[in-house]
């Protein structure tokens, strides 16, 4: 038993340092953990909806820097304060936008050069409004449609729908059907026509911000398709990933099921070492007290050879009593020659 657990615990020490270090490079990798200064700067912006301390600083998508505060000055505008790599050079041309990182609304700062002065901005700068813009909100662009939704009457849709499959099956009687369910939904709307052109201009806004953003959304779907490609491509690696990490939890589970009668053994033994040493602490602690000078009379021994001299003046044996009172009995003792009381 003792040379199965020898043998195991070596590879269960090495087991767990590797996870350790797995640990720890997905907390700096997810995390996002940055090792080194830089330099802060600030912008405003009108709107950060979505962006938060944390996110990271991007310039033409690379990592740079990240978010460190946002704060709201008295003019009801953001200020949105970020440190950059010592590297990265802003002038007073840079512009900051707010753009979209995933489709599950995360964001980050994007930094870009524009018209503008060259001159470079000096840490703690602020880039005004005319030079930031804010990332386009989705949830405008899909709540613009919601009074329409509304406006609707479910039934007539689902009723004029059905109609609609049964005439191209041939299963309908005639087109009447058809044109009265039309003719029943067509006048709701024409009811609702205050509220459709209250949907149109809820909608010019979002579709005016979506115009001037056409080229990230680009980019944005154009990412999503590269992603979703590469994924593929490696699924064969991926799936290799996750049965190697089932067979290293099988193992991980045999070699503790191997070990786990030596640790129960081992445990249990350290337990009763520990409750003795603390019934007998004086004993302990005096020997633990003694044991340098005893080392160091041991070293001048071992001078003279591979053996020592000893000379027995005194053995006294100590047994346990009634009451768990300790009785000491002197078995061995004399007090001349070298072992006289100085």
């Amino acid at each position: 038993m003792n040379g199965s657990l020898g043998r195991a615990i070596p590879r269960l020490g090495v087991f767990v340092t590797a996870c350790l270090l797995a640990l720890l490079a997905l907390v700096v990798v997810f995390g996002q953990l940055r090792f080194q200064d830089g330099r802060t700067y600030r912008a405003e912006f009108t709107s950060v909806s979505g962006l938060k301390s944390g996110d990271f600083v991007r310039i033409a998508g690379v990592e740079v820097g990240k978010v460190t505060s946002i704060s709201i000055t008295s003019a009801v505008t953001a200020i949105v304060k970020f440190t950059t790599d010592d590297s990265v050079v802003l002038t007073q041309g840079s512009k900051a936008v707010v753009r979209y990182q995933d489709l599950v609304g995360g964001r980050y700062l994007a930094l870009e050069e524009g018209a503008g002065g060259t001159a470079a901005l000096r840490p703690g700068d602020t880039i005004p409004l005319a030079r930031t813009a804010p990332a386009l909100d989705l949830d405008s662009l899909i709540g613009g449609f919601r009074p329409l939704f509304r406006a609707l009457d479910p039934d007539q849709v689902n009723t004029l729908t059905g109609q609609m499959i049964k005439v191209f099956q041939g299963q309908g009687e005639t087109l009447s059907a058809v044109l009265a369910q039309t003719a029943a939904l067509t006048s709701t709307l024409a009811d609702r026509d205050q509220l459709i052109g209250e949907v149109i201009k809820n909608l010019s806004v979002t579709l005016k911000s979506v115009g001037t953003q056409s080229r990230e959304l680009d980019k944005a779907v154009t990412s999503l398709s590269d992603l979703v490609a590469e994924l593929s491509n490696h699924r064969t690696d991926i799936s290799k990933g996750v049965a190697n990490a089932d067979a290293a939890a099988a193992s991980l589970a045999d070699l503790l099921d191997q070990t786990r009668p030596s640790l129960k053994e081992t445990i249990s033994q350290t337990d009763r070492t520990a409750g003795i040493v603390v019934a007998d602490h004086d004993y302990v602690d005096n020997l633990l007290n003694t044991l340098p000078d005893a080392y160091q009379k041991l070293s001048r021994l071992g001078l003279y050879g591979d053996y020592f001299s000893f000379y027995l003046c005194e053995m006294v044996l100590k047994l346990n009593g009634k009451g768990g009172q300790p009785v000491y009995v002197k078995v061995a003792g004399q007090t001349t020659g070298r072992c006289t009381p100085k």
